[in-house]
């Protein structure tokens, strides 16, 4: 720049002033004519001219080096109107240097345009490249797309914005590396801490950039739910516990969640076969067909649990025969057997209290016809008490059913409301009954 003005000063230090209305050669420094007394106008013009032209050169300087060559090139032409100003006298002036500026301007405009324009499309065309590659999975490919956009571009919001999400989905993916490298050691607690975080953080985005992230997710997801399952699996003892599981395995996919659902099956067939053959050795025929038949619910096909199942029906039928044989002999004895019959009808074999999620007892218990004689409406009184003996509550229920052989089994049920204390024992007062 400071050549340029010394350049400039050099130039204007040669310029001759001439009186535009008579032609008289003027001092440099002279405002109204020596001769005809006209006020001059060339200096004024002139200097508006310099001004403009500055400006001009200062723009194409500074946007871009190409610029550079036509500031030199418009220095030369300058130089170039003062010699033909001093050749020809001022009136060249006053035509030459505005068209001269007017070219200058629109070839500078043009070169710079057509400079910043193949800019643009090289950026943009890094930016597709990035997108595809981070599509792909390809992020340090992406990321050097960018990179070399923004070097011709540095302020380009968007590019950094292509930047900031690509290396958010590079940073899912190391995490979900991570969450995969646990699963494969065994270390499910890590793995479920490092996939809740990345659900969170995916799960208010849209961007197709994150898709896979997703997918990844999903699957990961899938594996810790088997991994989970599989280890819960020997702890699991009940029918109850081994459907919710298999509810959850049956929402995955995969062999590997194909084999663990066979698992499963394998082990409530096992369950349900044990609890039914015990039940039958103790003669319960109902509670056996009901604990076969539960397991049968989730394999029906089952050639074990359906030979049982054939098994308690036949032993059943035979209980009952025997039954009614021993209540023929036993009606022999029915005078000796009537005191027994009228005041110890009804055994207790089993009762609970569960706590509801209100602080309700729900009472469930099972009583056996301990008389000789068929009895019918059996009704009995309970007491509820907690873990240091204090009365907390009664009630009244009728058992089910209503009509019972001697030796079968009868149940009834009743809720305690507003217990809302754990460790409670309930007791049978009294129960009444009728003899058929």
């Amino acid at each position: 720049m400071e050549k340029r003005n010394r350049e400039r000063t050099y130039c204007w230090e040669l310029k001759e002033v001439h009186c535009h209305q008579c032609g008289k050669l003027q001092p440099e420094d002279a405002v109204y004519c020596n001769k005809c007394g006209k006020q001059l106008l060339i200096e004024a013009d002139e200097q508006s001219l310099v001004t403009a032209i500055d400006a001009v050169i200062d723009t194409i300087e500074n946007e871009s080096a190409v610029s550079a060559e036509l500031s030199h090139s418009y220095i030369q032409a300058q130089q170039d109107v003062v010699v033909i100003r001093q050749r020809n006298g001022g009136s060249w002036w006053m035509w030459l240097t505005p068209v001269a500026l007017a070219v200058l301007a629109a070839a500078a405009v043009t070169v710079y345009y057509g400079h910043e324009s193949r800019l643009n499309d090289k950026v943009i065309l890094l930016q597709q490249q990035a997108r595809e590659d981070a599509l792909a999975g390809k992020y340090e490919e992406a990321l050097a797309s960018l990179d070399e956009a923004a070097g011709f571009r540095p302020d380009f919001a968007p590019v950094q914005a292509d930047k900031d999400i690509i290396k958010r989905a590079a940073g899912y993916e190391e995490l979900l590396e991570s969450a995969k490298g646990h699963l494969a050691g065994g270390k499910l607690i890590e793995a479920e801490r490092l996939l809740i975080q990345v659900k969170e953080d995916l799960k208010d985005t849209v961007e197709p950039i994150f898709t896979q992230a997703k997918k990844s997710l999903d699957s990961l997801s899938g594996e810790l739910a088997l991994h989970k399952l599989t280890q819960e699996l020997d702890t699991s003892t009940t029918i109850n516990e081994l459907a919710a599981k298999l509810n959850i395995a049956s929402g995955l996919d995969g062999d590997e969640a194909i084999a663990v659902r066979e698992q499963i099956k394998a082990k409530i067939v096992d369950i349900g076969y044990e609890e039914a053959d015990s039940l039958l050795n103790k003669k319960k025929y109902n509670d056996a067909m009901d604990a076969v038949d539960k397991a049968l619910l989730y394999v029906s096909d089952d050639e074990r649990l359906l030979g049982l199942k054939s098994k308690i029906s036949n032993e059943k039928d035979k209980y009952e025969q025997a039954e009614q044989q021993r209540l023929e002999q036993a009606m022999q004895k029915a005078a000796e057997e009537d005191l027994k019959n009228q005041t110890a009808a009804v055994e207790v074999v089993r009762i609970e209290g569960t706590l509801d999620e209100f602080g309700d007892l729900i009472i469930h218990g099972e009583l056996k016809n301990a008389a000789t004689r068929p009895i019918y409406t059996v009704v009995v009184e309970y007491t509820v008490y907690d873990a240091q003996h204090n009365k907390i509550g009664t009630g009244t229920a009728e058992a089910t059913p209503d009509y019972i052989e001697p030796g079968e089994a009868m149940s009834f049920s009743g809720t305690v409301y507003g217990v809302y204390v754990e460790n409670t024992t309930v007791v049978v007062d009294h129960a009444t009954w009728y003899l058929d």
